[in-house]
Parts: C-alpha cells; sequence; structure tokens
C-alpha cells in the first residue's frame, strides 16, 4: 500500500504516515490509532506493543463466541478487528483472524468413548483449516443451518457422522464445510 493510499485510508496527510515512518518520528495520536491498527490487520493493543506477537503455549487469547444462527449464516469473524458486543470465550490455541466458537446444543456428538462432545460444551472452530477426514468440522447444509460432526469417507463419499449411535451417519451431499475444531472446553462443575 502507497504512503498516500494509506493515508487516505486513516484519515491522515501524507506528512503525518512519512513521519510514522520515519525513524525517532512521531507516532499516531490516540483518535487516528484504531484506523492505523485496523489498516495493518492487528488491534489497538498489539499496534501499541509492537505488532502481533507469538503466541506461546501458556498465552491465551479470547475468541468470539457464535449461536448457531450466526455460525448458519457464517458471520464474517475479525479477531483482530474492532470489538464487538458478542460475547468472546479463552482458548489455548493460535487464534487465526476468523476463527471463531460455538456452544454444541443437542446430543448428537455425545458418547461413552474418548471423544464426547455434550450440550454446553465450546468448540473451537478455524474457517480457514482444510478439512481432513477424521477431523470434527462445523457444516453448513443449503438452508445455511450449522451443524457439528466428524468427517468420514465412506465408500469414496464424504459424510458427517455423529458420535452418538442414535442418531444417523449422513453425506454431506451440497453442504459446506466451515471449519474444523481446533480446541473442545467445557466445565466438569
Amino acid at each position: 500500500m502507497s504512503v498516500g493510499t494509506f493515508a487516505r485510508a486513516a484519515g491522515v496527510t501524507r506528512a503525518a504516515v512519512q513521519h510514522w515512518e520515519r525513524p525517532g518520528g512521531t507516532s499516531p495520536n490516540r483518535s487516528h490509532r484504531p484506523a492505523v491498527a485496523r489498516l495493518l490487520g492487528m488491534s489497538v493493543e498489539e499496534f501499541l506493543s509492537g505488532g502481533p506477537q507469538p503466541m506461546d503455549r501458556w498465552r491465551r487469547r479470547g475468541v468470539w463466541l457464535l449461536s448457531a444462527v450466526e455460525a448458519g449464516g457464517f458471520a464474517h469473524i475479525d479477531n483482530f478487528g474492532p470489538h464487538s458486543e458478542l460475547e468472546t470465550v479463552l482458548v489455548t490455541v493460535d487464534v487465526q483472524r476468523r476463527t471463531f466458537a460455538l456452544r454444541v446444543h443437542g446430543e448428537s456428538m455425545r458418547s461413552k468413548g474418548v471423544n464426547s462432545f455434550p450440550p454446553g460444551t465450546i468448540v473451537v472452530i478455524e474457517p480457514d483449516m482444510k478439512a481432513r477426514p477424521g477431523d470434527f468440522v462445523i457444516a453448513q447444509n443449503r438452508e445455511k443451518q450449522a451443524t457439528f460432526k466428524q468427517l468420514v469417507v465412506i465408500k469414496e463419499v464424504f459424510c458427517l457422522r455423529p458420535l452418538n449411535k442414535r442418531f444417523k451417519t449422513r453425506p454431506l451431499g451440497d453442504g459446506v464445510i466451515i471449519g474444523v475444531v481446533r480446541e473442545a472446553i467445557w466445565h466438569l462443575r
């Protein structure tokens, strides 16, 4: 992006941007920081601390907790953009720009096995990750409804399998995978 383009997008003069870029130069004033941070693809906090910091395994970060309706319509999430009125949850996986979380409803993913996702479990979804057979995914049907299942291949056909044996495995068909589940969070008490 050119200095002029950046200046117009930030609502400042070209000279101001040139001063910001100069070693020992000025920095954006408080009123311009949100626009500058947005243009740089980071939060104001990251901008003030010197840019996005690498996430280590002990650092926790929040992502937006969407409703099933929002996930079904797949609202475009921006974890590094302006704050929203949506509820957030803390996660331990690396957070990308569009990572989001959903709360599990229903019994289809509850099982007696190692993997079980009872109602109330929060799952963290990465939309920019390519799904592979065996992954837990959020899929969207043609009515824009979201569902949480395990992606499997049966006779060379991609299918969505519930963990609860009372529910049927169904072909993905014209459904779309909107994200891969990266983490599950549940409370024991």
